[in-house]
């Protein structure tokens, strides 16, 4: 089993697998801001998780979120936490410790 954390921001996605004796990192970038996500690609990538947080800007969490409603049943129901962040363009160790401790059922 594995956790996951979906850090979204208008500009970069990046996905921060945990597991019990490693972690992966992933990111999907734009090239030109008025280009639409890829859900599906990204989604591909989540489908071994456990237990997933979106962690970004509140439109885009919500946009994914209701992509997933409407594509991914299986995953949406793996979410656990949606937290809004308007400030960080990337996600920093320290945040992923702290999602690690405080929402993850699995300890990885």
């Amino acid at each position: 089993m594995n956790s996951c954390i979906l850090y979204l921001n208008n500009k970069r996605i990046e996905m921060i697998k945990l597991d019990f004796d490693h972690t992966e990192s992933k990111y999907w970038e734009k090239q030109i801001d008025s280009d639409p996500w890829d859900f599906a690609e990204i989604t591909k990538t989540l489908n071994s998780a456990s237990e997933v947080i979106l962690v970004g800007e509140s439109n885009l969490n919500k946009e994914y979120r209701r992509w997933l409603a409407n594509n991914d049943r299986v995953l949406a129901k793996k979410l656990i936490a949606v937290i809004g962040n308007e400030i960080e363009t990337k996600i920093n160790p320290n945040l992923v410790s702290f999602f690690k401790d405080k929402y993850f059922r699995t300890k990885v």
